[in-house]
């Protein structure tokens, strides 16, 4: 995949990893299709405001048919504890089908996130 990028929009196929939302428990996000996509993939995760107590650890699965999951290794953000963290990951899938997901704990924890997953689209 090349690092320059002339026209995302065309080069690239983009999607809501996980729109602006607050999650206080385990979140999954919505099941993104890269058929269009070819070669390495990247995800970007913003988390806003959050307690003071608690951490948030995102991660990107992928599935065959978009109902088993299994994270993709390598494909995990680094566990933030406090808010304001802007993260971006690359990894390799091996399926059609990806999703963001996360694990949060502590008690009455509260994060603002979104997640945003995307890949080169195939030349042919």
């Amino acid at each position: 995949m090349s690092t320059h990028i002339d026209d995302l929009r065309s080069s690239s196929t983009l999607a809501s990893g996980v729109f602006p939302t607050t999650v206080s428990i385990s979140a999954l996000g919505p099941t993104v299709d890269l058929a269009d996509g070819d070669g390495a993939c990247f995800a970007v995760q913003q988390i806003g405001d959050a307690p003071e107590e608690g951490s948030i650890v995102g991660l990107i699965e992928q599935s065959n048919d978009g109902t088993s999951w299994s994270a993709i290794a390598g494909a995990a953000f680094a566990p933030v504890e406090g808010g304001y963290n802007l993260q971006i990951i690359r990894f390799l899938r091996a399926t059609r089908y990806v999703r963001w997901a996360a694990t949060i704990s502590g008690s009455s924890s509260a994060f603002a996130v979104c997640a945003l997953i995307g890949s080169q689209k195939k030349t042919f």
